[in-house]
């Protein structure tokens, strides 16, 4: 599993990394620092890619932002084409948050270590999701 982490949840997603190898043994994630955004540096995504089957950008922007600039090149690139490639971005919801602490509002976020490792553990299908009934 690749995260590729912009902005400054790099250390949570580090601390995420090292939970979900001790946990699982047989799952490697690599972490990467995209330090900038435009130009994107598709060098490194490229990499993670091909060796790696999940993706997971990490970012403090809402939708539109960094992850979707990195699943839009992935995909002009041909690296979804054959579907070895899962990709999920992790972002700022859509909604207004309380005034509180930095991590607390990270929390109400979803972009803590917890929910980096959950999402780390659902994308290599570490984890059963419940799937909603009809």
């Amino acid at each position: 599993v690749a995260i590729l982490s912009f902005g400054s949840r790099l250390s949570e997603a580090l601390i995420a990394a090292d939970e979900v190898e001790e946990m699982n043994p047989d799952l490697a994630v690599t972490v990467a620092d995209a330090r900038f955004m435009k130009p994107l540096d598709i060098d490194l995504i490229r990499e993670l890619a091909k060796d790696n089957g999940n993706m997971i950008t990490i970012e403090e922007g809402s939708i539109g932002g960094f992850g979707d600039h990195v699943l839009h090149f992935l995909s002009l690139d041909g690296a979804l084409d054959e579907g070895e490639l899962k990709f999920r971005p992790m972002v700022l919801p859509d909604t207004y948050f309380e005034a509180a602490t930095q991590y607390e509002q990270y929390e109400m976020a979803g972009l803590n270590a917890h929910h980096i490792r959950g999402t780390v553990l659902r994308l290599a299908n570490k984890v059963e999701v419940p799937v909603l009934s009809e």
